[in-house]
């Protein structure tokens, strides 16, 4: 199972949470990421194969779909773990069930964007 990567907007909590659910968490201030841009975090997370997970969902679809055009058009060879993200906020004990939940599915995560919707309570692709 790949490690995951927290930005900077999710609660060091979190990271804390899925520690002890047994999951391999790096938040991004553990690497010192702390103010850097989104496509920052995103070449950490790729950089160290791990799926990012954020609360920034439409700034990290934009970027993704980016990524996969670089990618396609062959400027930029890496993939990266995937991005998972919900719509809107969700409290880190909730958001933590549904990530261990998420990734104990075994979906294909490589260069894959999943959003959780709240109100269809179901993880769909975006991309």
């Amino acid at each position: 199972m790949a490690g995951l990567y927290l930005d900077e907007d999710q609660p060091v909590s979190l990271a804390a949470d899925l520690r002890q659910r047994g999951h391999d968490v790096v938040h991004a201030y553990d690497w010192g990421n702390h103010g850097v841009l989104d496509a920052e975090h995103l070449r950490s997370a790729a950089a160290d194969g791990r799926i990012l997970v954020t609360y920034n969902r439409r700034d990290f679809a934009a970027l993704h779909r980016l990524w996969l055009a670089l990618n396609s058009w062959e400027v930029m060879a890496r993939r990266h773990a995937g991005i998972i993200a919900p719509w809107g906020q969700i409290p880190p004990e909730p958001w933590a069930d549904l990530v261990d939940h998420f990734l104990a599915a075994g979906r294909d995560m490589e260069n894959r964007m999943w959003e959780w919707r709240r109100q269809q309570r179901e993880w769909l692709r975006a991309d």
